[in-house]
């Protein structure tokens, strides 16, 4: 039995040894270079306005250079705001923002322009009524005493 078991435990080392160095070559294979096109003026822009009243638009222009120009922003309901304005070109991406959000402050983190207004007074909706149900005892199975909510 022990002979049997070496045999086995000779052949199993030969095997997985076999395994470890009889894996195929692996080639590589180098992608095509494309050459890049050349950049072509464009104009692109859009505005929309949702059903609570708020609107989001960007326009964007682009030279033959492939430098862009634009802005995006957004202005909700309520009156807050976000435009940023920006160059993008050779030397990177240039934004520069206005907002009138709440907790912003007029800085220049990392060569960005950030312009700050007050904000306008936040409409705030009242939260719905709530009254607490108590539920009994059901007399079919031994449930636990469980409250729950119920909107007015």
């Amino acid at each position: 039995m022990l002979k049997v078991l070496v045999l086995c435990m000779l052949a199993s080392a030969a095997y997985a040894g076999n395994l470890l160095y009889s894996a195929p070559a692996v080639k590589v294979i180098q992608a095509p270079v494309v050459a890049a096109e050349k950049p072509e003026p464009f104009d692109f822009s859009y505005d929309t306005k949702d059903d609570d009243g708020n609107t989001q638009s960007r326009q964007e222009s682009g030279d033959g250079s492939g430098a862009v120009t634009g802005s995006y922003s957004y202005a909700d309901a309520n009156g807050l705001y976000r435009r940023v304005s920006f160059t993008a070109d050779a030397s990177g991406f240039k934004p520069s923002i206005e907002t009138n959000e709440p907790g912003t402050a007029n800085a220049n983190p990392a060569d960005v322009q950030v312009s700050v207004q007050e904000a306008p007074a936040v409409k705030v909706k009242a939260a719905p009524v709530q009254k607490i149900i108590k539920l009994v005892h059901a007399p079919y199975y031994h449930a636990p005493w469980a409250y729950g909510y119920a909107h007015e």
